[in-house]
């Protein structure tokens, strides 16, 4: 029996901080609140903690926009991990 596809959303655009980022990203794929804070313990979350199968739709607008190159690679993090692991599928949205 498959499992239902789970519907994530994360929405950057109240961001003002990374610890917001972060916080966003957590809340959102309904991570742990001990899961680290940057690229590797996302990716070990994203490929061994969150549900799945889901899809996770991004939105890459932000409030700050210092904080864009840091966002653009947790996307590429995000698109990695779906090719990699094929339970994950990622959709943009302006």
């Amino acid at each position: 029996m498959e499992r239902e596809i789970r519907e994530f959303e994360l929405n950057f655009s109240t961001c003002a901080t990374w610890g917001e980022v972060y916080r966003e990203i957590k809340q959102k794929l309904e991570l742990p609140d001990w899961c680290g804070e940057n690229l590797d313990a996302l990716w070990d979350a994203v490929t061994g903690m969150m549900y799945t199968p889901a899809q996770i739709t991004v939105s890459a607008n932000v409030k700050n926009s210092a904080l864009l190159p840091e966002i653009k690679k947790i996307i590429s993090l995000l698109y990695e991990a779906a090719e990699e692991y094929g339970q994950i599928t990622v959709v943009e949205k302006s």
